[in-house]
């Protein structure tokens, strides 16, 4: 059974919890300092600039490990509830929390300058993923990439 069509708040949330900060901080120790976005090179397609840091199907084979994707198994308390704690910003001191993109309270970086806190409701059907996991792992080969648009999806039958 999957949570495929829930709603996450961003910069913090995400089901199971926390694991879009596990999986960057992942890809930090293995590849550290190199993951960054160079805005000077954008296009229609990249309005925010291109992503110039290695993927999580790429950062096994530079930290020597014998596995397709870095990754982690999450605990049982991580898949129970898919929007515990989504109301609610995270962070120690929102000040403080400047240093980095990854660093400090579990990655969290929910600052403005003119707002201290700060989230958004994103629905979240699909990630367009451009190797989709799900669809790797999925044992029934019931989820599939549409090629038309690249939307993941789930065959109900």
């Amino acid at each position: 059974y999957m949570w495929w069509n829930n709603v996450e708040t961003k910069p913090y949330g995400g089901y199971p919890q926390f694991w879009d900060w596990k999986i960057l901080k992942m890809l930090e120790q293995s590849n550290p300092g190199q993951n960054v976005w160079n805005v000077r090179k954008t296009s229609n397609k990249a309005i925010h600039g291109v992503y110039e840091g290695i993927t999580i199907f790429e950062a096994p084979a530079k930290i020597g490990l014998n596995q397709q994707a870095v990754g982690y198994v999450p605990t049982d308390e991580e898949w129970r509830f898919p929007n515990f704690g989504e109301d609610t910003a995270h962070g120690r001191e929102f000040t403080q929390s400047r240093e980095g993109t990854f660093g400090g309270d579990n990655g969290c970086k929910s600052v403005l300058p003119e707002h201290k806190i700060w989230f958004f409701y994103l629905q979240r059907i699909c990630n367009h993923c451009t190797y989709p996991g799900c669809l790797a792992a999925c044992p029934r080969k019931a989820i599939y990439k549409r090629q038309e648009d690249g939307i993941v999806l789930i065959d109900q039958n």
